[in-house]
Order: structure tokens, then C-alpha cells, then sequence
């Protein structure tokens, strides 16, 4: 395959090494949902697995395939609607009506209860109903594992969060109940550390937030071949770039298929320590300016690395580096780890 998601482990091991460090006293919650954030997740866990004591993920669907290879504890984030009752697995309650769903099952099933302190997506926002929620709970065979919110941001924003979080959690352990307490995330937890139970960490894992932090993966391609394109001439579909002189354009085979957007067309990317421009792009390849560089077919591209680097394409279409790497998640690559000594 020409394509290689290239997965650096030395680096992988850094960070989470950084994580706990910053973290000594708390648990550790690592978010592999999403295919690990677009790197992996049967890799990453491999990795990470002797340094993590919960995994979490979005959906059923997403733990069924952590099960096969982890032993370690899974919280499902999402809507608990299709279970599986095992006791690795632990359920996100979101609203009075999950807790009762949950206990219609009359079996012993983790639960994590979610706040919503002002992020307003999921959790319960009013205090009356976690009350009675915590009294059916006490009644029953549920175990009240967790209780955790969201920050929506990392700036003094989490203040009032954590201040409408508080009597939530004081409340439960009035009554009788001793939850893991976890709501710091990446970006909170390099800032304002609030030493909770146990700590929930998704793109530190994969990205440079820091100067202590490292970019975990890479993308390789290669160019499969060159054009001398004469002005005039169209490059690529629909008239979408015409030639407005004689150019040297290299194919990649990597198109919005592997997650490259057509957003991306006129974007410059970094080869041979130079800058060259994506002229147009399709379901399986793009094509990109080459005219100022010394480049040959078969020669190796890097489409994402230190300086082709998630942030800069989040830039560039005004959107989260979160959304890059999940799209090029999905790219026909094989993965490879690399640094693996």
C-alpha cells in the first residue's frame, strides 16, 4: 500500500508519561474513541495499555471492538441504549429517564452520571432530578461508579463549571456514595489541574499541545506521477484549475476519499523545504504544484507531519485540528508503528 499512517511510539510513551506526571494521584481515563482520535485505536492501546486504568469511547459499537483487546475498565460515553452487561464495561447515565431505562434491566450495571454545568449537550442540569435519581439508585442494583461533566472551553469559563458542578457531587456523597469524580480534559488539565479522581485525556495523547508533548503520527505517500502541463490545460475535474502557465504538477494518491477535503485546494504543503500549492483534488489523489522543486516520481511526500501539521490544515478551513485527524482516520492507509524499540 502506498499510503502509511506512521505511528511514533517513543512519542506516544512521552505523552502519556506526561500525562501522568502531571496526574500522580488521579486515575487515568484514556479517550480512544473515534479510532483513537484517527490514529488507531488497536494500536494506540497496544502502546498505552500498562499506563491506563479506564478507556473511553462514544458508543457500543466502539467498545465491542476495545474488548478484544484490552482487559482494563471501558466507559461509554454516549446514550446507553443498546448494552451489553459485562462488568468492564461501565454506561454514561445522561438524564433521569437513563437511570430508569438502566434499572428496568434489574442487573448490576456500572454507571457514570453526567452534569451538564454549561456545556449543554448531554447530562443532567437540574439538581431535583439527580436527587431523585440518586434515590432510585440507592434502591437498586446499579453501581454508581462515576460522576463527571464536560468543560466546553479552557478558559475562566471552567470556573463556573466546576462551581456548578460542586453541589452535585457533595450531594452524592451526602447520600451514602463515594464516586469516581472526573472532569478535567486535555485542555483544562494543562492549565488548571483540579486533582479529581481520575483524569480524562483524548488529544494530548496524539498531539503537540505543549513544548513537553509531541505530534504521534505522521502520513507518508509517494508521488505516482508527473505532469508538464502546458497553459491553458486544466488540472483535474470541472475547470477548477486551469494551467495559467507551464507547470510541473505531481499526483498524490490521496484524495477526499482518505479524508484530504477539497477545502483544502490552495493550500501549501512543505516538500523539500519548499512550499507548493494543492491545485485541485479528487476522490483518490490531488494534484500539487511542483514547478520550483527538485522532485521525481516514486519520491517519498509527507502530507501530515511537524510542519505539514494538523494545525496548520485546521487553519486553513477554519475548523479543529480534531476534525483533520478523524477525517484522515478513515484514509485507505495501512498503519505502522514506528520508533518501536
Amino acid at each position: 500500500m502506498i499510503n502509511e499512517i506512521l505511528i511514533d511510539k517513543a512519542k506516544l510513551l512521552n505523552n502519556i508519561k506526561q500525562v501522568k506526571q502531571n496526574n500522580p494521584n488521579s486515575l487515568l481515563c484514556a479517550m480512544v474513541k473515534a479510532n483513537a482520535y484517527g490514529v488507531g485505536m488497536k494500536e494506540t492501546v497496544k502502546i498505552i495499555d500498562p499506563f491506563v486504568d479506564y478507556y473511553g469511547v462514544a458508543c457500543f459499537f466502539e467498545a465491542e471492538k476495545l474488548l478484544r483487546i484490552t482487559k482494563k475498565k471501558i466507559l461509554i460515553l454516549g446514550h446507553p441504549n443498546e448494552i451489553k452487561i459485562l462488568p468492564q464495561l461501565s454506561y454514561s447515565c445522561n438524564s433521569l429517564d437513563d437511570v430508569k431505562t438502566l434499572l428496568k434491566r434489574n442487573k448490576e450495571i456500572n454507571i457514570h452520571i453526567k452534569i451538564n454545568t454549561g456545556m449543554n449537550r448531554y447530562g443532567f442540569k437540574s439538581f431535583m432530578q439527580f436527587w431523585q435519581a440518586l434515590n432510585l439508585i440507592k434502591n437498586s442494583k446499579l453501581n454508581f461508579e462515576g460522576l463527571y461533566t464536560h468543560f466546553a472551553t479552557s478558559d475562566d469559563y471552567v470556573n463556573s463549571q466546576i462551581y456548578n458542578f460542586l453541589p452535585f457531587v457533595l450531594l452524592s456523597k451526602k447520600m451514602g456514595f463515594n464516586p469516581i469524580v472526573h472532569a478535567d480534559n486535555s485542555a483544562v488539565n494543562l492549565t488548571v489541574n483540579h486533582h479529581l479522581d481520575m483524569v480524562r485525556i483524548g488529544f494530548n495523547l496524539y498531539d503537540k499541545s505543549s513544548d513537553k508533548f509531541f505530534h504521534v503520527v505522521s502520513i507518508k505517500s509517494k508521488i505516482t506521477q508527473i505532469n508538464f502541463v502546458k497553459k491553458g490545460e486544466l488540472v483535474g475535474y470541472d475547470y477548477r484549475f486551469v494551467a495559467p502557465k507551464e507547470m510541473k504538477v505531481a499526483i498524490v494518491p490521496f484524495g477526499y476519499a482518505d479524508g484530504f477535503d477539497m477545502a483544502f485546494v490552495g493550500i501549501e504543503i512543505a516538500i523539500n523545504n519548499a512550499k507548493c500549492k494543492v491545485l485541485n483534488i479528487c476522490m483518490d489523489c490531488f494534484f500539487i504544484d511542483v514547478s520550483n522543486v527538485e522532485i521525481k516520481k516514486g519520491d517519498d511526500i509527507y502530507i501530515l507531519n511537524d510542519i505539514n501539521s494538523l494545525k496548520m490544515y485546521a487553519d486553513y478551513i477554519h475548523t479543529s485540528e480534531y476534525e483533520i485527524m478523524t477525517k484522515f482516520s478513515y484514509s485507505r492507509a495501512k498503519r505502522k508503528i514506528i520508533n518501536d524499540d
